[in-house]
């Protein structure tokens, strides 16, 4: 529906449609050679992409438990995720250590 999958948010692009970026949890291209598929995307806010981008945000493998360096009202939250996605665990264990360096 449009909305960040962290926050809940919902964009308006210029021409009023509803506006969100698609993040690739385990970068594609080289050096992570990420996959372009269902479960290495993300739907967010163009704030939270960017968050994701840096190392700021990552999402717990296991419990989708949110993890927010600065902002206090996403850290600690549960990702939302619509039925039927899927998120590969390897993906997000990926950005974890390797964008986030945890």
């Amino acid at each position: 529906d449009h909305t960040c999958q962290v926050c809940g948010a919902s964009r308006r692009g210029p021409d009023g449609d509803p506006y969100a970026e698609a993040h690739h949890i385990q970068p594609l291209g080289r050096p992570h050679d990420g996959p372009d598929e269902p479960e290495n995307i993300l739907v967010l806010c163009p704030n939270h992409h960017a968050d994701f981008d840096y190392g700021r945000l990552t999402v717990d493998p296991e419990t989708y438990r949110v993890l927010h360096t600065y902002e206090d009202d996403v850290d600690g939250t549960r990702l939302d995720i619509a039925d039927p996605h899927e998120l590969s665990e390897d993906h997000l264990t990926y950005h974890n250590k390797v964008i986030a360096g945890e």
